[in-house]
């Protein structure tokens, strides 16, 4: 038996209001454990949120072994091999086949399905409501900090770290990196958004590379309630690990999902575009609720820094 608890001094920001990136977190584990255990001959019985009145239980799991002999997973030979890759352009296009195999993955999970915007003016639609996302994500205070708050810049531009996001994986472009970590300082930030930075960062960090890549699709699940996260979270993982085995290259797109689900509770001065922002999200996937885009594509070399891991010896403890 395994209980997977989220760690309540590493969750609860901003962002994760409702535990809603953690979820999402959780699922992706779960997921994962259950594909590798499926590949060592034991079957996982999983139950999330065993205990409603503790929220930061997420799940408890109990294994059983089905074969001395097991059958491989396909996906676990993907698993330490899954990563963010925020370079651009990436090279296309994404034939139908592959699309089907990870609309495939994602509906292996109950509830839960990949929209892919094909029309020009799907497109366009879902490039607006992840621009504005990232936007918003300059333009509030509380968004900027937590954003910010992530990036180790005492790791530098050549090294990766345990935790957080190394600035070496972010892609930013050399001239561009004074700038980008000037950034982090709130007063800068509100200076620079009165000539409108914050759109222009939402158009490099989105618009931009979502333009020159081959491939877009969202994340959609049945429901808002925290075990619909948790699957969608499994879900996700599915679809990225499809996609490494398919030589695919993803850069996850979540503020637009996460914020549009209206659980966040920022400045009363953007709850206007909060609110603007999840009906935009409503109007292109429902019924449903969109969790994740996926920036898809074939890049032309592998990604030279990749953000380190946690030593499994600092998980968990027996019982």
């Amino acid at each position: 038996m395994l209980d997977l608890r989220i760690d309540a001094d590493r969750s609860g920001r901003v962002s994760d209001t409702r535990y809603v990136l953690s979820d999402l977190a959780v699922g992706a584990c779960l997921e994962n454990m259950r594909i590798q255990g499926q590949s060592l001959g034991y079957t996982a019985h999983m139950e999330t949120f065993p205990h409603p009145q503790d929220p930061l239980w997420a799940a408890r799991i109990h294994w059983h072994r089905d074969t001395p002999h097991p059958t491989p997973e396909p996906l676990a030979a993907a698993i330490t091999q899954r990563h963010t890759d925020r370079r651009f352009p990436w090279r296309g296009p994404i034939g139908a086949d592959i699309q089907q195999r990870l609309t495939a993955q994602a509906e292996s999970i109950a509830g839960q399905k990949l929209y892919w915007p094909t029309l020009p003016r799907e497109r366009n639609a879902a490039l607006r409501v992840i621009r504005q996302a990232e936007t918003l994500r300059f333009k509030s205070p509380m968004l900027h900090e937590e954003l910010f708050s992530t990036v180790r810049f005492s790791a530098g531009w050549r090294k990766v770290c345990e935790e957080g996001l190394a600035p070496a994986t972010l892609a930013v472009e050399p001239p561009m990196r004074p700038l980008f970590q000037s950034l982090r300082h709130a007063r800068a930030m509100q200076m620079l958004n009165l000539f409108g930075a914050a759109s222009m960062l939402g158009w490099r960090s989105a618009g931009l590379p979502l333009k020159l890549s081959p491939g877009l699709c969202l994340l959609v699940t049945a429901g808002k309630e925290r075990a619909d996260v948790v699957a969608g979270g499994r879900a996700l993982q599915r679809v990225w690990l499809e996609a490494t085995l398919a030589g695919l290259s993803v850069q996850p797109y979540a503020a637009a999902g996460v914020l549009g689900l209206g659980f966040i509770p920022i400045e009363s001065r953007y709850q206007d575009a909060l609110s603007q922002l999840g009906d935009a999200m409503d109007a292109l996937c429902a019924p449903g609720y969109g969790l994740v885009f996926l920036r898809l594509g074939y890049a032309r070399s592998a990604v030279a820094f990749r953000n380190g891991r946690r030593a499994l010896s600092s998980f968990g403890t027996k019982e």
